[in-house]
């Protein structure tokens, strides 16, 4: 039990996620929104169940607004060098398309590659989602030796898969 703590504790310590709404998820026992928000603004960093998030602006178009959220994820805390290897996650939060997804994971990319960071492995879909929130979260992990090792091996639960 001591090294699966230690081993989530390094994946923890080393994974960066931030998300962002456009459009407010519901209860299904209600139908009520999760929060309000105007339809020409969207709330950066955000809580899947609709907790407050660190700002809240006008709607923007896709490549600004993942700079903003790419900006805060590589921020200072964690610092992603020249030469890293990174799994990334891009997330819909309910309603978010495919397409809209893959343009979100153009961004980052081009981002992570003007700063040298490999991206390792990539997963996008909807894993973490909220009955009718628009929106996407974006997940850096952070590999090593160990790190990947764990990473590579299969997995299957209710929501993932991967061989």
């Amino acid at each position: 039990l001591d090294e699966v703590v230690r081993i989530t504790t390094k994946a923890r310590d080393n994974l960066r996620s931030m998300g962002v709404a456009v459009a407010a998820g519901s209860i299904p026992q209600t139908g009520e929104p999760t929060f309000e928000l105007a339809d020409d603004e969207l709330e950066i960093g955000m809580g899947l169940h609709g907790e407050p998030g660190v700002s809240r602006g006008k709607m923007m178009a896709a490549d600004p607004l993942v700079e903003q959220m790419m900006e805060r994820i590589l921020g200072d805390d964690l610092s992603f060098e020249s030469g890293d290897e990174v799994c990334l996650s891009i997330n819909s939060l309910g309603s978010t398309t495919m397409m809209e997804l893959l343009i979100v994971n153009r961004k980052v990319r081009q981002l992570l590659r003007d700063k040298n960071v490999m991206v390792y492995d990539s997963v996008i879909g909807s894993f973490v989602t909220c009955q009718e929130m628009a929106g996407f979260s974006i997940s850096l992990l952070k590999l090593d030796e160990e790190l990947k090792k764990y990473y590579d091996l299969p997995a299957e639960c209710f929501g993932f898969v991967k061989r």
